[in-house]
């Protein structure tokens, strides 16, 4: 064993958020050659805010992230109505605080139960988890579904949403709207309680490193938009001084920077928040984590999915409180002078604190931007987390286990690699599934449909290339034949990236045909279609940013959510044979 050398190469990084790879070399028991390795392009962000008018920053932020949009809106809106020397109402302030809980409600949720609990329980996806511990899997999409709805009340729509503004919202919610979501947020109190214990009842690693954590600290309440950037070593800053001692720097395997504090790693997040704030939480968040076994502050970073579920809990109850107090005003936007200058803004993203700095000229317009987002502040810790964590392990592990271990190390941390374009994945789709548009056997299956209980559903978004989906719905519905379908009963609308939120958009339904955009030259056909009855149990790659229709019709399927006739089809092209084959489906009604 002296001697062994093991290599290990994880070329594709499965449930995280994004594209990444992990090279690990091991000779003679020590680990020689260790690279978290990002290897996506980079977006250039920062370049394209260059030049665009103050209104165009947020919509522009908002598309850096599917996850975290309300983290780079609110972020972007801080530093630059600093620079317009905006003060904002109390209400403002309010609404502001109860958006961001819609934020790390859904995303917690999501890193908790299709990331992070999966390795834990021992299990390759939810999918596969959810035929063991189907009450929990609901019950965590439940608390998802929740967030997403909380992010709509004022984004009026959960991805990229809409309704913020620099010093305001675009309108007031409804007062029945708030009402009704605020009786859901306080039945949802329990379920996030029952989540603590169940996670504090795993067996986590014992694995306690040395770290330094750091967050946005606030006297008087726990840190979402506001405070001052504090260490567990010392540090105690306003967040105008964060580029005295945060500095970010290439390196070499790598399309990300990595930011360093004083030239050190440091970890940014659920669990430094936690470590940092305890004391800001309220009494019934303080009570529940007393009898806890798992302790805080902790130095264990398995422990940050228990902060995770802690922070679920203490969103649920300030968004309660929040909207307990909500009052209806069309006084939700105030007005400003645009002036030129230097703007910060810092507030606390589910996966720890995103900085923002705006130059201004004096029409509005940005000169120069610098995003410094938390996986950036925290890739230098991971690669430390992880020799250390392996070397805990042990070395003489096989390689097998060695591998699954840096894995699960990485997830933790939910690192958000990058937004990936909603398409269908065709190398996956391939994988003993996928069927040719001319098999008539299953085609014809949606003869003997109920029409009432029948849908055809477009799945795409405005990005170029991946509108065919809504494209071929707009032609369905010019066809006659379809046209005389929908007299009878069969329904065709469309879906803008519905992730998670497909389950419930299909649950109407006994025969489904969803239509998604495949990339174009990989499909040897205008269009494949694939049987959703013969998905695998177990599918190799399942991310939370890029929940696919095959990946989410798997997970209904293990939740027993399932339809009678469920077609997935992907089109690469807007062709007249795609019509012809759907009404050739539907034929025999035709002939009634």
């Amino acid at each position: 064993m002296a001697s062994d050398t093991i290599r290990i190469r994880v070329p594709v990084l499965a449930r995280v958020e994004g594209e990444g790879a992990l090279e690990l070399n091991i000779e003679n028991r020590q680990i020689t050659d260790l690279k978290l390795r990002i290897f996506e392009p980079p977006r250039y962000f920062e370049k394209f805010l260059e030049g665009r008018n103050h209104y165009d920053v947020l919509d522009t932020v908002a598309r850096i992230c599917g996850i975290c949009p309300v983290a780079y809106q609110m972020s972007a809106t801080h530093a630059i109505e600093s620079i317009f020397e905006v003060t904002t109402s109390p209400w403002i302030r309010a609404m502001r605080r109860l958006l961001y809980c819609g934020e790390w409600l859904q995303s917690h949720s999501l890193h908790i139960h299709l990331l992070a609990a999966p390795d834990f329980l021992g299990f390759n996806s939810i999918i596969q988890m959810s035929g063991q511990y189907g009450d929990e899997v609901r019950r965590g999409l439940k608390l998802q579904a929740l967030g997403n709805e909380l992010i709509a009340l004022f984004g009026a729509r959960s991805v990229h949403p809409v309704g913020v503004r620099l010093a305001g919202f675009s309108r007031a919610p409804d007062q029945k709207k708030a009402a009704a979501l605020l009786s859901r947020i306080t039945e949802a109190k329990q379920d996030a309680v029952e989540l603590i214990h169940w996670l504090d009842n795993l067996d986590l690693p014992d694995d306690e490193q040395d770290f330094v954590s750091v967050a946005l600290h606030h006297d008087d309440e726990y840190p979402f938009n506001e405070g001052r950037l504090i260490s567990d070593n010392g540090l105690d800053i306003d967040i105008v001084e964060f580029e005295n001692h945060f500095h970010e720097k290439h390196i070499e395997h790598s399309t990300a920077l990595h930011c360093l504090l004083d030239g050190k790693p440091y970890l940014v997040g659920p669990l430094a928040r936690i470590n940092l704030n305890s004391a800001q939480l309220p009494d019934e968040v303080k009570t529940v984590m007393q009898v806890l076994k798992t302790r805080f502050p902790s130095k264990n970073m398995f422990h940050s999915i228990i902060a995770r579920a802690i922070e679920i809990y203490y969103v649920l109850i300030e968004a309660e409180r929040l909207l307990s107090q909500y009052e209806y005003t069309d006084d939700c936007c105030m007005k400003f002078s645009v002036r030129a200058g230097t703007g910060y803004g810092c507030t606390e993203a589910p996966r720890g604190f995103l900085w923002h700095r705006y130059d201004m000229d004096e029409k509005g317009c940005v000169s120069k931007a610098v995003i410094v987002p938390p996986t950036s502040q925290n890739q230098a810790r991971i690669e430390q987390d992880l020799k250390n964590s392996l070397i805990n392990f042990g070395l003489d592990n096989k390689k097998s286990d060695l591998q699954l271990h840096a894995e699960k190390v990485i997830r933790n941390y939910d690192p958000c690699i990058s937004c990936a374009t909603h398409f269908l994945d065709l190398n996956l789709l391939r994988d003993g599934i996928a069927e040719k548009s001319d098999d008539e056997t299953e085609l014809m299956k949606f003869n003997s449909a109920d029409l009432s209980r029948t849908a055809i559903i477009g799945v795409g978004s405005p990005g170029a290339g991946d509108e065919l989906g809504w494209q071929m719905i707009d032609r369905l519905s010019q066809n006659k034949s379809i046209r005389l379908l929908r007299q009878k009963g069969l329904s065709l609308f469309k879906l803008d990236r519905p992730g998670l939120a497909f389950i419930e958009n299909i649950k109407p339904y006994d025969y489904l045909i969803i239509v998604d955009a495949i990339k174009s030259g990989e499909a040897g056909e205008p269009f494949i279609c694939i049987d959703a009855s013969r998905l695998p149990s177990t599918l190799k790659r399942l991310s939370s940013h890029e929940s696919g229709v095959l990946e989410v019709a798997a997970l209904a399927e293990s939740l027993q959510i399932k339809p009678e006739q469920l077609l997935i089809i992907g089109v690469s092209s807007i062709q007249n044979i795609f019509i012809e084959n759907i009404v050739n489906m539907f034929s025999a009604f035709l002939q009634k």
